[in-house]
């Protein structure tokens, strides 16, 4: 896999996902979205050096398809929650699709109830909650959970 050097916002790269070279966007989801006062920054701004690190460990070290049972586990409880049938381990391709990953490298990573964010996930959709789609979450080089994509915004 080559080092990815810069990239901005929005831009796309190909990564493996379920061992197919799939197009995907990078995005900011932490502090380097905003400016000095606090605003959202244009499109396409420049990622960070450490959202560039921290993107470049993750596409060097993580594999999609490691998590096949944890993403069918929460696949199916939010199935149960919705009185429907799961899935098993081999409908995961057509149950997910992965459009992005964001970088959410922030100063506040824990909120007051002490639900901690990723720094880096996984983002797209999800045939279990098309309404609020799937995050797969890594925080400090580890696996840390799957929830909806809200948890990194």
């Amino acid at each position: 896999m080559k080092t990815i050097e810069s990239l901005n916002n929005g831009d796309f790269i190909f990564i493996d996902l379920f061992g197919k070279e799939e197009k995907v966007t990078v995005f900011s989801a932490g502090d380097n979205k905003y400016d000095e006062n606090g605003n959202y920054k244009k499109d396409g701004f420049a990622l960070s050096e450490e959202e560039i690190a921290c993107l470049n460990w993750f596409i060097q070290n993580v594999r999609i398809e490691d998590y096949r049972n944890v993403i069918t586990e929460y696949c199916n409880e939010q199935y149960d929650v919705i009185g429907e049938e799961g899935i098993g381990e081999a409908d995961i391709e057509k149950e997910i699709s992965i459009s992005a990953i964001a970088v959410n490298i922030s100063r506040i990573t824990q909120s007051k109830d002490g639900f901690v964010y990723p720094e880096i996930s996984f983002y797209g959709d999800c045939e279990c909650d098309p309404e609020h789609g799937i995050c797969i979450g890594f925080r400090d080089k580890k696996f840390l959970g799957i929830h909806s994509q809200d948890w990194t915004l």
